[in-house]
């Protein structure tokens, strides 16, 4: 039987594919599971610098399997169980990229949520149907108005309508939206992009970022003094100096 979330590592890029494109990516018990036994291995792993995060076939993913849901086999701790693995997600010590392919719907959009950067095919739908269901859509009610603020978090969750790729840009909801056919060119680039940076600062950028909007001032101040130590007494700072002082050298 094939695993419902799939790992495969090269070098210091992980790829994390959701993998029943039969029915959209949509979750199971099992594809829950799945999902955090990956999610566990990366968090033990100190050779990944960046996780993309995609959908086999043609979606990323539709979220909870409503076949499972109205059978009776997907209940309040499957729920849960997903919601621990979007923090331990959310609390990687490495970047997320979410390389969006078509639809992206409720849990699917949930789990974007957690990831540091949003790529989107231009072809891509992309919405929190939750309420249409009589639920809620988890953990998004927090996250979501604070990435694009209330008015537009309650417009996607009130009214449970998907939105295009290129409304999700305008909402702030996706960092760039490619076309299709250069999707896969485009992930490459970002991911040569974050791993050109030094890996010390980025990750600190991460974590402070993280903890903006629940910690005061002076607490933050004193995080972000701490991290500035380390980034300071860091190889990578000493390398990236010296390569300054080379470049202002060189005729």
């Amino acid at each position: 039987m094939d695993d419902a979330v799939r790992l495969a590592v090269d070098g210091p890029v992980a790829r994390v594919t959701l993998n029943r494109p039969a029915i959209l990516n949509a979750g199971d018990r099992r594809f829950v599971a799945d999902l955090g036994a990956v999610v566990r291995e990366l968090g033990g792993r100190r050779d990944v610098r960046v996780a993309v995060i995609t959908g086999a076939g043609r979606a990323f993913s539709t979220g909870v399997d409503l076949r499972a849901l109205a059978g009776g086999d997907f209940a309040l701790p499957d729920f849960i169980a997903w919601e621990d693995a979007m923090v331990a997600l959310e609390r990687l010590p490495l970047l997320t990229i979410a390389a969006i392919n078509g639809y992206c719907l409720g849990g699917g959009l949930q789990l974007t949520l957690v990831c540091d950067y949003r790529l989107a095919s231009e072809d891509a739908r992309l919405g929190l149907p939750a309420v249409k269901e009589c639920l809620i859509p988890s953990m998004s009610l927090y996250r979501l108005p604070r990435l694009i603020g209330a008015a537009r978090a309650k417009e996607l969750i009130l009214l449970g309508e998907p939105i295009s790729a290129r409304e999700a840009e305008r909402f702030g909801l996706v960092n760039r939206v490619v076309a299709a056919a250069d999707f896969e060119r485009a992930l490459d680039d970002t991911v040569a992009r974050f791993l050109a940076l030094p890996a010390s600062s980025v990750l600190a950028s991460k974590q402070l970022v993280g903890q903006a909007f629940d910690a005061g001032f002076d607490d933050f101040r004193a995080a972000m003094e701490a991290k500035f130590r380390e980034c300071l007494a860091s190889p990578e700072h000493a390398a990236a100096m010296a390569a300054l002082r080379a470049e202002r050298q060189s005729p």
